[in-house]
């Protein structure tokens, strides 16, 4: 088979699949769909993509990069979203951060709107991410009420903290009808709202 089939098709699978997964998210997204719209066998298909995720990430790839090298310029490579073994951040650091991603992000997001999309559904790439924020609320939520933050308790309340993030900034982005500058105003404070009710002295209150 020619190359330029070959790319043809491809393009036709990546076409159809972003068509699906907007519409029937990414775990209800079938790959016999996609395969029915890019006029190719289920067979012919897993030549392409080995399995779902595969091709979600195939197709998420080029946002992810541009926001994973964001994250990188902003924290001065300390903070790689796609190596996140070790690391220990502050409120006010964790504010400066998302102050500046609201920016990048956005404009990301104005340049790849299906792929963010995409990218924020819940597939393992978006699991990796809100465990990353997880992580980090739970050391914040440590320090600031002085208690372990490895305790079930703890990690409990950063996993609805990460949820509840990732859900109302995808909701956010996908309703929005303002113009881009607008938009990042409203996605800085959203974030900055968060960080704000982590910081709450609840002890003295």
């Amino acid at each position: 088979m020619p190359q330029t089939l070959k790319d043809d098709v491809k393009e036709r699978i990546v076409d159809a699949a972003k068509q699906e997964f907007m519409k029937n998210s990414y775990d209800k997204a079938s790959m016999r769909v996609i395969a029915g719209k890019s006029k190719i066998t289920v067979g012919n298909l897993y030549r392409y993509f080995k399995s779902k995720e595969d091709l979600n990430r195939y197709i998420v790839a080029p946002a992810l990069e541009k926001i994973q090298n964001l994250v990188l310029d902003i924290t001065n490579n300390q903070i790689d979203i796609m190596n996140l073994d070790s690391f220990d951040i502050t409120t006010a650091q964790m504010r400066t951060m998302l102050d500046s991603l609201a920016d990048g992000v956005v404009d990301i997001y104005m340049q790849h709107r299906i792929e963010v999309n995409i990218l924020m559904m819940r597939t393992n790439i978006n699991k990796y991410l809100t465990d990353w924020f997880s992580n980090a609320i739970a050391q914040i939520i440590g320090r600031n009420y002085n208690i372990d933050p490895k305790s079930a308790n703890v990690r409990l309340m950063a996993d609805g903290y990460a949820v509840s993030i990732f859900t109302g900034f995808t909701t956010i982005l996908r309703n929005s009808t303002v113009n881009t500058e607008t938009l990042k105003r409203l996605v800085k404070i959203y974030m900055e709202s968060y960080v704000d009710m982590l910081d709450v002295d609840l002890v003295n209150r």
